[in-house]
């Protein structure tokens, strides 16, 4: 369970204001009533961030809350493309550095909002790594087209195959390849958590779990919709 952000812009900016955005989600993101409040913040299990740099991902990732970890605020960078993410951990003993999203393989980084089961959740706890490392491996070697068609074709398959997925409670993604970067949104509970919204403007569009400011142009994404970040101009298809 987590908050996530991402942005895509046409020229590089300063992603200071979207660290304050994870900062404020780990001190008091969303949560599903009932869930335990944990010291630290409503998402205090950690943090990471991605961006690229010229050719290559940066990543930074952190086993602290984001609201109080000074390594947050020492973090400095301008970007053009940047993923960000804060997490609430089902396993408090799982909470690490490493644990922390975004997790990269063969080239892709993702972030993930929910839970797989099924195969993908028994391998990672043989492993003892999260699902999502497992997902992400999987997804990067079926991904051969890496396009927004290609990237829905493999989604498609692999959220079908109940044995692989099993009954998983949302597949909200943060995905970014070369100098491309996609959001979707699936869940199949906890609808008023399990969020993601776009907005989109002049150079710029950014997705998050919660809208970041009051501004009327937020959408929430439609369950099943894959959208590709392209700096004010997105291009968006829906998953059965």
């Amino acid at each position: 369970m987590c908050r996530m952000v991402a942005f895509s812009s046409a020229e590089p900016r300063d992603i200071g204001p979207y660290l304050a955005s994870l900062a404020l989600f780990c001190a008091s993101g969303n949560l599903v009533e009932g869930w335990e409040k944990r010291p630290g913040g409503n998402h205090p299990n950690g943090w990471g961030v991605a961006w690229r740099s010229g050719d290559e991902i940066r990543i930074v990732k952190s086993g602290n809350p984001a609201a109080s970890d000074p390594l947050l605020s020492d973090v400095r960078a301008r970007t053009d493309r940047f993923i960000g993410h804060v997490r609430y951990a089902s396993d408090p003993a799982t909470v690490c550095a490493a644990n922390s999203h975004p997790f990269q393989a063969l080239g892709v980084t993702l972030a993930h909002n929910g839970t797989f089961y099924g195969k993908i959740g028994a391998e990672g706890d043989a492993r003892k790594v999260s699902d999502t490392i497992v997902f992400l491996e999987l997804l990067a070697e079926r991904w051969v087209e890496r396009t927004l068609p290609g990237l829905s074709e493999a989604l498609r398959g692999m959220l079908s195959d109940r044995d692989l997925v099993g009954e998983y409670s949302a597949a909200n993604l943060l995905i970014a390849v070369d100098d491309r970067l996609f959001a979707f949104r699936r869940f199949h509970r906890n609808e008023e958590y399990y969020t993601l919204y776009l907005k989109s403007g002049e150079g710029l569009t950014v997705a998050a779990s919660q809208p970041l400011d009051a501004d009327a142009g937020w959408r929430l994404l439609a369950d099943g919709e894959l959208v590709e970040l392209s700096p004010g101009a997105p291009r968006s298809v829906l998953l059965p």
